[in-house]
């Protein structure tokens, strides 16, 4: 594994300003205790996030740290995320996007938007999984979520544990 135990928790752009969407951000703290963001990544949320919230480290960019080939050609943000996250080693890299499966086969361990809410909801800190997957749809960020498929049986498997 790139990522190694006892590191920090390194964030996205794409989490953040999803969970930001759903004013479900203070989940981060709750479950992770502090996250870590590259700085370059929170200016370019400061649309958002005008002041970081004690509970989000600001680091500096690393862009000597060189990535796997199959992860190299993300954007920008995605670039700052996974060089901070290996250069420090982090522990996990909450993150989305379409290179999410390219990171996890880089054999960097990385949770999405969705698993945050599911985790949330079995630590009893959230009442409910489905309706912030709705408001996310609605707020504009379906591209955080599953295949209509795998929402599916998630549905199944949370009614499940209720």
């Amino acid at each position: 594994m790139l990522t190694v135990a006892g590191g920090p928790v390194v964030i996205c752009e794409k989490t953040l300003r999803a969970l930001l969407a759903i004013r479900r951000e203070k989940l981060l703290p709750e479950i992770y205790g502090r996250v870590a963001i590259a700085r370059s990544v929170f200016q370019a949320m400061g649309d958002v996030l005008p002041i970081a919230p004690p509970w989000i480290d600001v680091l500096d960019d690393q862009p000597q740290q060189s990535l796997p080939a199959r992860i190299s050609g993300g954007t920008p943000s995605e670039t700052a995320t996974l060089k901070l996250a290996l250069a420090l080693p982090a522990s996990l890299v909450l993150f989305d996007g379409p290179m999410k499966d390219s990171v996890k086969l880089s054999y960097i361990k990385a949770e999405g938007t969705v698993p945050i809410l599911v985790m949330a909801y079995r630590m009893g800190k959230l009442s409910a999984v489905q309706p912030m997957v709705k408001a996310l749809q609605s707020l504009g960020h379906a591209d955080v979520l599953p295949s209509a498929e795998m929402l599916d049986a998630l549905w199944g498997a949370l009614s499940k544990l209720e």
